[in-house]
């Protein structure tokens, strides 16, 4: 699977990804976007938070650090199709001195439907020693900036969402 995207930021201050197509390799035997293309699409929509928070390709050179996945949930609204054209819209919730939670939708372009939302938990590492540590100065200075333009979003309804455990019985 293969998308080019663009990115941009609209006037309510939502950070988009623009993936064109949902491609054919990209639906399954059902006939809809599949749930693992779904991820790897929403994965890029990180990477453009992680673009604006300085940590592009050059700034995880520079720095030496990164941010990576600890925990995904995944949230399907309605199906979406070969052709049909999508965007990912994407805002920060939270962040501290060394974790991030940003929030993903999945949305078609065309009708503004919800297709997929993803929450995301970040943890900030030093890639010198491969363990968490606190954000560098201009990331956090960067997080810091994001947050302030997206203050008024709405949180999400289903951020903060788990699978519960099932009764027994």
């Amino acid at each position: 699977m293969n998308y080019s995207v663009t990115a941009s930021t609209n006037p309510d201050g939502y950070l988009l990804t623009h993936y064109g197509k949902i491609k054919a390799e990209s639906c399954d035997y059902n006939g809809h976007l599949n749930e693992g293309h779904a991820l790897v699409m929403l994965s890029l929509a990180t990477d453009t938070i992680l673009d604006a928070i300085q940590l592009d390709t050059t700034g995880r050179e520079r720095l030496n650090f990164s941010a990576f996945t600890i925990q995904n949930n995944l949230y399907y609204r309605a199906e979406g199709h070969e052709g049909q054209e999508v965007l990912a819209q994407s805002q920060l919730l939270a962040f501290d001195e060394k974790r991030l939670r940003i929030f993903h939708r999945l949305i078609d372009a065309e009708s503004g439907t919800v297709l997929v939302e993803l929450e995301c938990l970040m943890l900030g590492v030093d890639m010198a020693i491969r363990k968490s540590a606190c954000w560098p100065e201009g990331v956090s200075k960067a997080l810091s900036q994001l947050a302030a333009k997206q203050q008024d979003l709405p949180c999400p309804d289903n951020a903060g969402r788990a699978i519960e455990k099932p009764a027994l019985g």
